[in-house]
């Protein structure tokens, strides 16, 4: 297996720099394939040779989520919703804390579950893995289970401790609006 540290992105991207068309792509993502011809559409068409190999990238990465859920046993669309918030289906990007990838693992996570974060056809699989992990943790909670991949098991447990059903409410306002994205 190559070493995790050699691979870097040709371009590393802040996902927060294009939150409009995350948002629109997100809305659409869980439309399944229908949606991904309506993103192809809205960002295709004749828009240049860029904008093209962009949206094909969107809609092979957004299938390879898919099944990588289905693989997994979790919820295809709240996962392909997932991926969108994390990362815009942008395998080269970036957050100011340090994750990397379309599943904006932090490295030591990657290095841990054995993937590639950069390598969607790795990631991807991966991510779903620990989704499905984390939500069998959590009892089948996905709510749950998405606060502790945003913000980690360790705070979903303290706050469930401290808040019981009140949880959410407990955890930081940017895993509160992550659970709420996602799960609608």
């Amino acid at each position: 297996m190559e070493n995790i540290q050699d691979i870097q992105p040709t371009v590393r991207t802040d996902i927060r720099n294009s939150k409009k068309r995350s948002r629109m792509c997100m809305i659409l993502a869980g439309g399944g394939i229908a949606g991904a011809m309506l993103v192809s559409s809205l960002f295709g068409g004749t828009h240049g040779t860029q904008t093209r190999h962009t949206t094909a990238r969107f809609q092979t990465h957004m299938v390879k989520a898919r099944q990588a859920a289905i693989s997994a046993g979790i919820s295809p669309d709240a996962f392909v919703r997932q991926i969108q918030q994390e990362s815009g289906f942008n395998a080269g990007a970036g957050s100011p804390a340090g994750a990397v990838g379309i599943a904006q693992f932090m490295p030591g996570t990657a290095a841990n579950l054995g993937v590639n974060p950069y390598d969607p056809s790795s990631a991807l699989p991966g991510a779903a893995r620990m989704m499905a992990g984390l939500a069998s943790q959590f009892g089948g909670d996905y709510r749950k289970a998405l606060a502790a991949y945003n913000a980690g098991g360790g705070a979903v447990n303290s706050a469930v401790a401290q808040g019981g059903g009140n949880w959410l409410s407990l955890m930081p306002t940017e895993t509160q609006n992550y659970v709420a994205t996602i799960m609608g």
